[in-house]
Order: C-alpha cells, then structure tokens, then sequence
C-alpha cells in the first residue's frame, strides 16, 4: 500500500509544484468532462466513493465494487449544442478482479465551410473527439484497491486529425473507522499527442503556410477522502473532499454529500471552489433493484455555472 501511494505523490509532484494556471496549454480537453452523473452532482468530490463502471471516469479502482456485471449509458447536452455520450462496462472475473471499457466523446452536426466565400463554399465538416478506454481493478488486499486504465485518443477537426495514448492509475483505501476512505487518482497521463495532421495558412502573417503543434494531455491528480457521517438501515449519509491538481490550472477544491434514503433514493449535492466559471451542483439517483425490483438505475445531475449555460446530464445503468 505504501508502495503505491508514493508512486502516485512522485507522478503528481510536479503537478503540485506549478503556482499559476496554465489555460489553455494543454490539449484533448474533453477528457475532462466527466460523463458519470453521480460525480458531477458531488461537485467532482467522488474519487473515494465512485462505484461501478462509470468510475473509470473519476477514479478507475471504483469498478472494482461491482458483484457480477455493471453497465452505464450517458448523455450531456453540451455548451454550443454539442451533445455528449458515454458508454462504460465492467465485468468480474472470478479470482482475477474487474475489466472494464469505455467509449465516450462527442461529435458535431455537419457544417458549411465559409472560408473566403460569403455564403459558404459547399464543402461540409464535423468535429469529433472520441475515447476509447480498457481497465482492471482489483484488492490488493482486504482495505486496499488499485486500478489502472489505458485509453486510446482520438481528435479530428475538419480534415486535421491527431491520435494519442493515456493511462489513468487509481487507489481507493479503506481506512477502517466509520466507513471513511482515502483515494488517489492519476488520470491522463502519458506522451504529448502528436501534431494534428495537415497544415494551415496563417493570415497574420501573409497567408504563410505553417504546421500544427502538439500539446501535452491534461494530466490531472486527485486526493479524496469520505467518511459516513450517518449509516443505518433506512438513512447514510456520506461526505466527501477532493482536491483536483490539474496540469493547466490552478487546485480546484470540491465539497461534496450523498444522502441515501430507504435504499433506492439518492440526494447528491457539491460545492466548488477556484474554478473559472463553476459554482455548485445538485443531482439524485434511484436504485430500481429496491424500489421495482429491478436492476435498473437511473442517475440525474445539474451543474451550474456563474457566465455559461448550466450542465445537465443523465445516465441510465443496470447491474446484475
């Protein structure tokens, strides 16, 4: 256990050591867009109680909490009438530990290019960025978890495209006293995606032709601690703290609590702090398999935002 969460504090050391924020040096920034509803309504404060296939997007060590076979399917309209969408699986292995995959990203509607031509030129475009995700989680030992995921990038705007590699590394530790855990998360992190393909013409400078650069990945490292401030048949309350270091940004602090209620109802709310444009956010969630008796699960959350429109977003899962 030691072993590991010294790793993950070396790997995130120079992460921690930047004072200023960084926006906008970093590329493949819709890897961070978490497509897991219950995260988002704790304000992103998760990385110690995400469970299931969809926390390969906050802490990949999550899945391993899974019985048997766990799905999840997302959507988020985005800003700009982007609309984002999420698949995540996980399946155990008997005496081995948890795999999982993931599948998200976004694409655009077709649009006219109007470069040099008032009514546009006839020629159309899109807009995609895609995920491809393959991980495995499993008890080190009775407390301790540890995850790992490889993902596969991918980014293509008009005829300009680019593909690149990530890894994500995750632990999740049971601290032993009144269901409190401490988690550690490196997502993200790997080489420099490569120069989009192609060239552009650069105006500024006399329509001189000139080539893409390449960007570094938006490494982020996460601390997360949960304790349960009430646990009982009918009622549990959780709390939970995250802070988030990401590579082009300043700390981001997260609040966040979880209230459980006979079973199948979950209220989830967060507070965020040091974000641009982020305030708070508010979401539920209803377990089928207590309240229909149905595996089904339906979770719901609502980000707000102080300039930019608000964020909902949705996901329907079932677990076996």
């Amino acid at each position: 256990m030691k072993k590991t969460f010294v790793l993950l504090l070396i790997l995130a050391w120079p992460l921690c050591a930047q004072e200023f924020g960084q926006v906008g040096t970093a590329g493949a920034q819709f890897l961070k867009v978490n497509f897991d509803p219950r995260a988002s309504a704790l304000g992103y404060a998760a990385a110690s109680v995400v469970s299931g296939a969809a926390a390969v997007y906050t802490n990949v060590a999550g899945i391993e909490n899974i019985n048997s076979l766990d799905v999840a399917f997302g959507y988020a309209p985005w800003f700009a009438d982007i609309k984002m969408m999420s698949f995540a699986g996980a399946l155990r292995l008997k005496d081995v530990g948890v795999i999982g995959v993931q599948a998200s990203g976004f694409s655009t509607e077709e649009e006219v290019t109007t470069i040099e031509m008032e009514n546009g030129t006839g020629e159309m475009y899109s807009i995609k960025n895609l995920c491809f995700g393959l991980s495995f989680a499993r008890h080190i030992t009775d407390r301790l978890i540890i995850g790992v995921q490889g993902k596969l990038i991918n980014e293509s705007y008009y005829n300009h495209s680019t593909t690149g590699v990530a890894a994500d590394i995750g632990t999740i530790y049971d601290l032993g006293f009144l269901g409190s855990c401490l988690a550690l998360s490196l997502q993200n992190f790997g080489p420099d995606l490569s120069p989009l393909s192609g060239s552009y013409a650069d105006y500024s400078e006399g329509d001189s032709v000139k080539l893409f650069n390449g960007a570094p990945l938006p490494v982020t490292f996460r601390v997360s601690f949960s304790i349960d401030a009430i646990s009982s048949d009918n009622i549990h309350i959780a709390l939970i703290a995250d802070l988030v270091h990401p590579n082009d940004n300043i700390e981001h602090y997260n609040l966040g609590t979880e209230i459980k209620m006979m079973g199948f109802l979950a209220i989830r709310g967060g507070l965020k702090f040091h974000y641009d444009d982020e305030s708070f956010a508010l979401g539920v969630g209803f377990d089928g398999s207590r309240l229909a008796g149905s595996n089904l699960r339906l979770d719901y959350s609502f980000e707000k935002f102080k300039i930019l429109p608000s964020i909902q977003k949705i996901s329907i899962g079932f677990a076996l």
